[in-house]
């Protein structure tokens, strides 16, 4: 894991890829994203828990809570994702991750399907998407669906069994559980998440994408 003043990156070797073979007719390989961010907050989620008949279940919480933010890009079908975590979530972050995002698969063309978050939809992104129009695509999804977007339902996970009704001793640990968690969570449970069954995924990984 790599630590930055501003940002956690999940390690490369957590990146798997595809083998495309070369595309045919000047055809440029795709590959489709779902994007969007999570709060990272130090002070745990409330949840069910499991105690002694009437005892009361208490969870700890800082003086002061701190928050940074998860900004990730997860692949369908493969389960690969690109996960961040920085101070802020504005377009700067958005431009940051999506360049990685890009550096990361040099010659494809991407498509990053997005809700109609602010940050998302500014006009200071505006230049930089022109200036990448060749290599990103970004899918707005209809206003109020956050059911649409699969990586919803990694971030609802990670809630779950993060910090939900646990407390973690500093904000650091906390944010490395979660980048921890992210780079230990097998691939089948990715795609699990999206709904696709490794049944599913032998012919799927057959299958290949040319814009």
């Amino acid at each position: 894991m790599t630590h930055k003043a501003t940002e956690l990156i999940v390690p490369d070797t957590q990146l798997r890829r595809l083998d495309l073979s070369p595309p045919a007719n000047n055809q440029k390989p795709a590959r489709l994203f779902f994007f969007d961010e999570a709060n990272v907050s130090w002070c745990p989620k409330t949840g069910r828990v499991y105690r002694q008949e009437g005892c009361e279940y208490k969870v700890e919480t800082p003086g002061k809570n701190q928050r940074k933010y998860l900004i990730g890009s997860l692949e369908y079908p493969t389960g690969d994702g690109l996960y961040e975590i920085y101070g802020n979530k504005t377009h700067l972050q958005m431009k940051t991750h999506w360049q990685n995002l890009m550096d990361m698969y040099p010659d494809e063309l991407l498509f990053i399907v997005r809700d109609n978050a602010s940050s998302h939809t500014t006009a200071k992104l505006d230049g930089f998407l022109t200036d990448h129009k060749d290599r990103l695509r970004l899918v707005p999804m209809p206003t109020y669906s956050p059911h649409l977007n699969l990586i919803e339902r990694l971030w609802h996970l990670m809630r779950d069994q993060i910090n939900r009704s646990y407390f973690f001793e500093s904000f650091t640990e906390l944010c490395e559980a979660v980048m921890g968690w992210l780079d230990r969570l097998p691939f089948s449970r990715f795609r699990s998440l999206m709904g696709i069954h490794e049944t599913q995924q032998l012919n799927l990984e057959k299958c290949e994408i040319y814009i």
